[in-house]
């Protein structure tokens, strides 16, 4: 059996990390299956990375991190110590996802998707033609922005508050203390804003996913404290996650004319497209754990309280599972579902959703513009995270 310091430690500083991020995780799960880094345990091994995501030893990541940060006493850290964030395995978990996933599940998210290509529509038609154009502004904040404002009723005017926010609150995930100002006034206004809103339904309900929230409410399947925090909740997590998704997507079709062709002529081609986007540069690189109890991975014994990192980038390079990984292919079959968005009990609620925008993006984007221009583009990468820094592009 070994322990935690037996393990062989990586370097996310690294300049190889740095360049190929990657290139670096799957040379080194070739090399092991389990190390450690700054920050705790690392899974390199696709099949050790799913048993963890599932494993009901392994408990949110998310307590030590709002300490790493240093969060004092307010409404932001009561907030996150009261969302599901902040819940492990078990009743309370289950009960708090069970009436979200009802309606963000396939079924419930597919009623949103003529609202979606309205929304997507009317970002794609706001952008100017036949010039360069920085995407990330025009297209990628405000198109999972503005879907949350339909969601619960806000002003399209006022998707621009949302993207800002949300970037911010998901600096949480730096780890760094120097972002700690940011992060709470982002939350503390992003918590009134939400409060209006659910105020503003509350006196005169609608057709939207809040509506369907207080009802839920109001059958008991949520109390008021639940409800509010999943409304913040999905603004925390929505807008920045899917900004970078869409960012991904752009970047990784649009650079390559061939693939950008085929989806051109043929739009049934789009969901798989996306699907081989992320699991070729994935925008969650790991996800985060921590072991509730004394427990053992592969030969290692992990002890209670330890952090544990599922590394999903090391995974989707893993040329066990997929073929040449190194080569985007829009045409693969029968290799295991990519991991981005984790899996039971932890599974990304709006995946379908995240999905369903990127999907629709994409399908307009190559529809009506096959001789788009990525111009300039440019890639960062945490342990966590892909994030675009930059996008230029020209719709022609």
């Amino acid at each position: 059996m070994q322990t935690i310091e037996d393990l062989p430690e990586l370097d996310f500083d690294s300049a190889d990390y740095q360049r190929a991020p990657f290139e670096t995780l799957a040379g080194w799960a070739r090399n092991w299956q389990v190390a450690r880094s700054a920050r705790g345990v690392e899974i390199l091994d696709y099949d050790l990375c799913r048993q963890a995501i599932l494993d009901r030893q392994l408990g949110t990541g998310h307590p030590k991190l709002m300490n790493v940060l240093g969060l004092p006493e307010g409404r932001p850290l009561d907030y996150k110590r009261n969302s599901i964030s902040f819940h492990n395995r078990g009743p309370r978990r289950r009960d708090l996802r069970l009436p979200v996933t009802r309606l963000m599940g396939p079924e419930g998210t597919e009623r949103f998707r003529g609202d979606i290509e309205k929304v997507v529509d009317r970002v794609i038609d706001a952008i100017p033609r036949d010039q360069s154009v920085d995407l990330i502004g025009a297209l990628c904040d405000p198109t999972p922005s503005a879907v949350y404002c339909y969601w619960i009723g806000a002003p399209f005017e006022e998707a621009a508050f949302v993207a800002r926010t949300s970037h911010s609150v998901q600096k949480v995930h730096t780890r760094n203390p120097a972002h700690r100002q940011e992060i709470l006034d982002a939350f503390e206004a992003l918590i009134d804003f939400v409060d209006a809103r659910i105020a503003d339904r509350r006196a005169s309900p609608a057709d939207d996913l809040l509506s369907d929230l207080i009802a839920a409410e109001k059958a008991g399947h949520l109390d008021a404290d639940d409800l509010r925090n999943w409304v913040i909740k999905l603004a925390e997590a929505n807008t920045d996650n899917s900004s970078h998704q869409i960012g991904i997507a752009v970047i990784e079709l649009a650079t390559r004319p061939g693939i950008w062709a085929r989806l051109h002529r043929d739009p049934a081609l789009v969901p798989a497209a996306v699907r081989e986007v992320m699991r070729y540069r994935p925008r969650s690189i790991s996800t985060s754990r921590e072991a509730m109890e004394d427990m053992q991975i592969a030969d290692v014994a992990i002890p209670r309280g330890t952090p544990v990192f599922a590394n999903i980038g090391a995974t989707h390079w893993d040329g066990r599972y997929y073929a040449n990984p190194e080569r985007f292919d829009i045409d693969r079959t029968e290799e295991p579902p990519h991991l981005n968005f984790g899996g039971g009990i932890f599974s990304c609620i709006g995946r379908y959703a995240v999905t369903m925008e990127v999907e629709q993006v994409i399908t307009r984007l190559a529809r009506d513009f096959p001789d788009l221009t990525v111009e300039d583009y440019g890639y960062t990468h945490s342990p966590m995270f892909t994030l675009v820094s930059h996008l230029t592009a020209r719709l022609t």
